[in-house]
């Protein structure tokens, strides 16, 4: 009797197991059935999310970058006595002048990049620009004809090689279209981008301001709802990121402005035109790192040959790289924090992993990423050993 009560529930068990089994498998079956419209509601809702948190993301941004500078005004600013009073609501008075100094230097960059293209819009001559570029169109159509005998002679059919060029053109045209639809929506969304930025410098003016405060409320939170280890790590976690992101992001904004104002002096003594505007685009492109010389040299490149200034293509190329081996030298070295020094490999493999990620913004902020985790596992290697070191001294005793 016990022997066929035994089987009995060993039976009902399995069947239990069975059941739960084709109950899962169904569950399962529905979510792959419902995964599309799952992945486009949880991306649309994560969209939602973003386009409601980029205004407080992007004012966190701009404060994080200003407040060493609103910091220095604020020291400043509470040494003036008026009338052997000190200056009430320093902060707010630092955030003010943070504030007239940054659009101070926006208008000046406008008003020098209009400056420049209309003086070398009015001193170009375009129909000696005409008869250049209708030069190098003969020039490549022999070329062409050229290549298209040389085949014939080697027996291969030509047809072949126009069709590539047809598909190549066809790839060239689709991808300009494109680019044509995607600044036509961006130009639709503009009101879109000013409301973004009136949110984002209103909420990053509050932060400025008030920065410190809520700071101090974070930490009053987190000491209250979490354990005194947990809030340790994450103080020291935030302090890693602090050290690296801080000494990377002004650092390389420092030298971007340096490299601009730079190469902009050097290709104008060297005689290349809209020198004012590649060395502002290179300045934009050293914010990531390798991007900054190639822009220089192809934007230079491609300007004086278009003017047919050889002569001066050779300096100015010759002037770059020195300017570019400087600033790899002494003075990225000089403005980098030391804490965001990594491998060069590291670098190219944060940089790849960031484009793909999040494009232009992922490799921009792919370096810093990348140097904070180096830290990281730099400083949990070296737990590993210590407490390693301490469980051999302990056994040996």
């Amino acid at each position: 009797m016990n022997w066929n009560n035994k089987l009995n529930k060993r039976y009902t068990l399995i069947s239990l197991y069975v059941i739960v089994t084709c109950i899962i498998i169904y569950c399962l079956s529905l979510v792959a059935k419902s995964a599309p419209s799952i992945i486009k509601d949880i991306m649309s809702r994560v969209n939602w999310f973003m386009q409601v948190a980029k205004p407080i993301l992007f004012g966190f941004v701009f404060a994080y970058l200003f407040d060493p500078l609103n910091d220095f005004l604020e020291e400043k600013l509470k040494k003036i006595k008026i009338k052997n009073k000190q200056l009430k609501s320093t902060r707010s008075w630092a955030v003010l002048i943070t504030i007239i100094l940054f659009f101070i230097v926006i208008i000046g960059i406008i008003s020098i990049l209009v400056f420049t293209v209309t003086d070398q819009l009015r001193l170009a001559n375009f129909d000696d620009i005409i008869v250049l570029v209708n030069s190098y169109l003969n020039t490549f159509n022999d070329f062409y004809n050229s290549i298209s005998a040389k085949l014939d002679d080697l027996n291969i059919q030509s047809n072949e090689i126009t069709q590539y060029v047809k598909d190549a053109a066809t790839y060239i045209l689709n991808y300009l279209k494109t680019a044509g639809m995607s600044l036509a929506t961006s130009i639709s969304n503009i009101s879109t981008y000013i409301t973004t930025f009136l949110f984002s410098f209103i909420i990053a003016i509050y932060f400025m301001i008030d920065g410190k405060m809520i700071l101090d409320y974070i930490k009053k939170v987190g000491k209250a709802l979490l354990s005194d280890k947990w809030n340790t790590r994450i103080a020291r976690f935030l302090a890693d990121a602090d050290s690296v992101f801080s000494g990377y992001i002004r650092g390389q904004l420092t030298d971007a402005l340096v490299m601009a104002v730079l190469i902009s002096i050097t290709l104008s003594i060297t005689g290349v035109k809209f020198a004012v505007i590649i060395g502002i685009l290179a300045g934009i492109g050293n914010l990531v790192p390798y991007l900054g010389p190639i822009v220089a040299y192809f934007s230079t490149a491609l300007i004086c040959i278009i003017n047919g200034q050889y002569k001066v293509l050779i300096a100015a190329l010759i002037a770059l790289f020195i300017i570019q081996a400087i600033d790899g030298n002494i003075i990225a070295p000089k403005l980098l924090s030391q804490s965001i020094q990594i491998h060069p490999v590291l670098v190219i493999i944060s940089l790849i992993f960031g484009s793909a990620i999040g494009g232009l913004l992922g490799m921009l902020l792919a370096v810093p990423v990348g140097a904070l985790i180096k830290v990281l596992f730099v400083r949990y290697i070296n737990h590993q050993l210590e407490k390693k070191e301490a469980e051999s001294n302990n056994m040996t005793k």
